[in-house]
């Protein structure tokens, strides 16, 4: 097995190319990712252990995003929540100074690194795939050499 520190902001995206891209609104899939490509059973064992692993990061850093919330946001019918604009003294639009502290600490999380072990496949183990998708965060993680 291999290892690479990657940012957490990093395992966001690399859990979008592995599994697809949803629109959280309306719940439509806008990708389909790696996964839901012809690979052999071999490569795609080998993907979803890496989803996994990917998985597990990104919980993590939901969990403390989720704290970041808590601690920037107020509380309506039941669901603390950072209203992006709020209105000033004038009644005028303004960005919310408790969103931007939020989205000021949320982002220095996202840059913090950790360590994802996997199993480093060859980028020809892959090569046959035609997609229209892109996957930079893999193919980061992938021997450019070819057996």
């Amino acid at each position: 097995m291999d290892k690479k520190s990657l940012k957490l902001g990093d395992f966001y995206q690399l859990e979008e190319e592995l599994n697809g891209r949803i629109n959280p609104q309306t719940g439509e899939k806008i990708t389909e990712g790696l996964l839901a490509q012809k690979l052999s059973l071999n490569i795609k064992y080998w993907l979803l252990d890496m989803a996994k692993r990917v998985k597990e990061q990104k919980d993590q850093c939901e969990t403390l995003k989720n704290e970041i919330i808590k601690k920037y946001g107020e509380e309506a019918d039941g669901i603390i929540q950072i209203k992006m604009i709020i209105k000033n003294d004038k009644d005028e639009d303004i960005v919310n100074p408790a969103f931007i502290n939020f989205q000021n600490e949320f982002n220095v999380l996202l840059n913090e690194e950790r360590e994802l072990e996997y199993k480093k496949l060859k980028l020809s183990d892959i090569g046959d795939i035609e997609t229209s998708e892109s996957y930079p965060v893999v193919l980061s993680l992938l021997d450019a050499e070819e057996a």
